[in-house]
């Protein structure tokens, strides 16, 4: 069996088990949000998954030389998708109807701070949509090449038979949330009183975007050397180049939600918030990386 689909199956059982234990009614009544989390990620990665061994499927194309990947489009369609529900969590927070239709069910759900001065200005609003600036052009330009280069580096890592290292740099850039969260809650405000971006995400600490990325580093270069044809050097240089990334695309969603005034851009996936608050993480690495990958792969 491939190690690529050792590693999703091995992932799956371990976010299952882990979903089974926090499913507990003692411990979900204790760690609710953490519970919360853990059935997302389990929704979100059984949805990949399922997508990457259907599109791992081959038949032959020219006796058994040559083998085709019918399903493949099945991934492609797996990011189509979540560029589509992006999107629309991007579009309704530029739209003030609809901004306020989301404050409100956010305060419902206890996850927004009441805030009625502004869907009250956003319902009697004569203003259908705010005013665009750069930074709702930034990062809707970002999250656009996002999807594209998932798109083309799908479509490079089959047709290079190098199919790992698609799940190397999604798991890359995921490592280092985990990573970064763990760190921030054992060494935060430690070391330094200062945090990392306390304008734009006050709950960041520079303790757990430095020894983060760190963690994050070393563990994807674990699973590159194990996932991808490249040496660890190279694994390292792009597992670590992913962590910083990372960090600068949860800053540039998190400064898009402050200037909009709301905690998440949806309520989809619970413990998360929206779609685009699960992959900010990829907004500026993938891109690159896909970028070098195919100059000098």
């Amino acid at each position: 069996m491939a190690s690529d689909i050792v590693f999703v199956i091995a992932l799956m059982i371990i976010v299952s088990l882990a979903w089974s234990v926090l499913a507990v009614p003692r411990l979900r009544k204790r760690l609710p949000k953490i519970y919360l989390i853990a059935r997302s990620w389990w929704l979100m990665l059984a949805a990949l998954c399922t997508c990457y061994v259907i599109a791992k499927i081959t038949n032959d194309t020219q006796g058994s030389h040559s083998q085709g990947y019918p399903y493949q489009w099945l991934l492609i369609l797996f990011f189509i998708l979540i560029g589509l529900r992006g999107s629309y969590e991007i579009k309704r927070l530029w739209c003030l109807r609809s901004k306020t239709v989301l404050i409100h069910k956010l305060q419902a759900q206890g996850l927004q701070p009441s805030t009625p001065l502004l869907a009250k200005t956003s319902l009697n609003s004569t203003q259908h949509y705010t005013r665009l600036n750069s930074l709702d052009l930034l990062l809707g330009i970002a999250f656009i090449s996002l999807i594209i280069s998932l798109i083309v580096l799908q479509q490079l890592t089959w047709q290079r038979e190098q199919h790992g290292v698609l799940l190397f740099v999604l798991f890359a850039s995921q490592f280092n949330d985990i990573a970064q969260y763990l760190c921030g809650r054992l060494l935060g405000r430690k070391l330094f009183k200062r945090g990392l971006a306390p304008t734009i995400s006050p709950n960041k600490s520079i303790e757990g975007a430095i020894f983060g990325s760190l963690v994050a580093a070393i563990l994807a270069t674990v699973l590159g050397l194990w996932l991808t044809p490249f040496d660890w050097w190279v694994c390292l240089l792009a597992a670590y180049g992913l962590a910083v990334s990372g960090i600068f695309g949860d800053l540039l969603e998190s400064a898009f939600k402050r200037q909009h005034g709301v905690k998440d851009t949806g309520t989809m996936l619970a413990g998360h918030g929206g779609v685009l608050d699960r992959i900010d993480s990829l907004l500026i690495g993938v891109p690159v990386f896909t970028l070098l990958y195919w100059l000098l792969g």
